[in-house]
């Protein structure tokens, strides 16, 4: 049997760091609100993603050597239905999410490969665009498949190079940043003014504060990606006492890299004239202003023409590189996780044999194919039948958007059940208070609740009320699901015995 690959703690909050933050977003919160991000984004880190990494570090402390994370975590203070349930609906939202990303991924290689995206032609080589982004991305579904087939080691080198890419970005924004503002201190005061006092571009908000509640949401989902990294927590060396710190060092991390990017940006750009320039939309943020960046870095050194064009050239280039390995790091992480938190962490009489067993590389490989298979299935529909399968596919995604967060609302709901009834004992608590822990609970809870509130009131205030009731029926569909596999379990269960 091959030697288990762990995780040492450096390595395990890189990774963390990586995943759960996003240069995308903290881009987006700069070019859509400046300055005025910075309060919610404050809001939003310590009313619920330090209370929850708090919380999730506590459930990984009492299970870190387990495979089933949210399973695991819920089945002893809810109960082993409702820890179902709930992982189910927890896999159903990454699906999705899956799904886009493959079918994304193209974006970024063609950037880097060609120094253009590509997918927005009509054609390529004689070929419609989407039958090229389809083959890509199934191609993409196998490949990565097949190599995480052959054992973890291969998830944690995507997840190693995705963290030390994407921390080469960081350095590379902060330095050309921190170069500016020796350059021209004195604009820092002026660009901050400027940035404080430009009008709200996120949809929906305006400049009174309490018109901004839509860009708390935003900032809500800036920090998800917990529970994902909670599937390596058995991966992790020593892990019930070191995975836990893990989190603790990288949620503190991620909040000033959060905060940090945004109070810098503001002060080295111009935010008035960055939304002035005509290639710069949403579509393309992160390499608008990184190329944007290139251009003042080029200027403050006195490049032009061909040496100017080379700088950006390589700023756009790298960003497109991180961007490709980031999602091939995130999808090799969902890919995997996910599902072994699934189909390893439930009970084993829920499930096919044939789906819970592992290969010598102790993958679950069949149950992988499977997803595979399935995801290449759905790509393949809504490339080739765009009218109509698109639109199932986009209801798709916004049944997943409730339900995606559905599961980190039960996760804290569940934790004052797991204090009160004593599952970890005293000395086990990462947080010594338990009324100090339900005060954490209680924070998550409301943030969740007000977001899922929000999502569905959205839609039904500017009358899209079939998106409104997708909302609300796709936890519903997906929960009568998980119960009737769980029942049919359990019936086959009873049958056998």
């Amino acid at each position: 049997m091959p030697e288990r690959k762990t995780l040492p703690l450096p390595q395990l909050v890189l990774i963390i760091t990586t995943t759960v933050y996003s240069f995308s977003s903290m881009a987006t919160a700069f070019f859509m609100m400046g300055i005025k991000a910075l309060p919610w984004f404050l809001l939003a880190g310590f009313g619920y993603f330090i209370p929850y990494a708090l919380i999730v570090a506590q459930y990984t402390r009492k299970y870190g050597n387990r495979s089933g994370t949210v399973y695991d975590w819920l089945k002893d203070a809810l109960s082993p239905k409702a820890a179902f349930v709930t992982a189910f609906l927890w896999y159903c939202s990454y699906f999705t999410w899956m799904v886009s990303l493959f079918m994304k991924l193209v974006i970024p290689l063609s950037i880097l490969l060609f120094g253009q995206d590509i997918t927005v032609r009509a054609e390529w080589f004689g070929l419609p665009t989407r039958w090229l982004v389809a083959f890509f991305g199934i191609t993409a579904v196998a490949g990565l498949t097949w190599l995480i087939s052959r054992g973890f080691g291969t998830v944690l080198r995507f997840l190693k190079i995705s963290g030390l890419a994407m921390a080469g970005l960081l350095l590379l924004s902060a330095a050309s940043n921190f170069f500016l503002l020796l350059q021209q201190p004195e604009e820092a005061w002026t660009n901050l003014s400027r940035s404080l006092s430009a009008p709200s571009f996120f949809t929906g908000t305006g400049d009174h504060f309490l018109s901004q509640l839509p860009f708390f949401i935003f900032a809500v989902t800036a920090f998800g990606g917990l529970d994902t990294v909670a599937a390596l927590s058995d991966r992790t060396k020593n892990s019930r006492r070191q995975f836990p710190r893990g989190l603790f060092y990288s949620g503190v991390l991620i909040l000033i890299l959060y905060i940090g990017g945004i109070l810098l940006w503001s002060s080295a750009n111009d935010l008035s004239s960055l939304r002035q320039q005509d290639q710069m939309h949403l579509g393309n943020l992160m390499y608008g202003l990184m190329g944007s960046l290139a251009h003042a870095v080029s200027t403050a050194l006195g490049l032009k023409g061909s040496a100017a064009a080379v700088i950006y050239q390589l700023y756009i280039r790298y960003t497109a590189f991180v961007l490709f390995v980031s999602y091939l790091g995130l999808l090799s992480s969902i890919t995997f996780g996910p599902l072994k938190s699934l189909i390893q962490g439930t009970p084993k009489f829920l499930w096919p044999k044939r789906l819970t067993l592992l290969n010598p590389q102790e993958m679950p490989a069949k149950a992988l194919r499977l997803q595979a298979l399935i995801i290449s299935l759905v790509i393949l529909v809504v490339t080739f039948n765009t009218s109509v399968a698109g639109q199932l596919f986009n209801q798709l995604t916004y049944m997943t958007n409730v339900a995606r967060a559905m599961p980190y609302f039960v996760v804290a709901a569940s934790f004052p059940c797991f204090l009160k009834k004593r599952i970890a004992a005293d000395h086990e608590l990462f947080v010594a208070n338990r009324k100090l822990s339900s005060g954490l609970a209680l924070s998550v809870c409301s943030c969740i609740l007000f977001a899922i509130v929000f999502q569905i009131w959205q839609p039904f205030s500017l009358g899209e009320y079939r998106d409104a009731l997708t909302l609300v029926t796709g936890p519903l569909l997906f929960a009568g699901a998980a119960l009737l596999l769980y029942r049919r379990g359990e019936s086959r269960q009873l049958t056998a015995e």
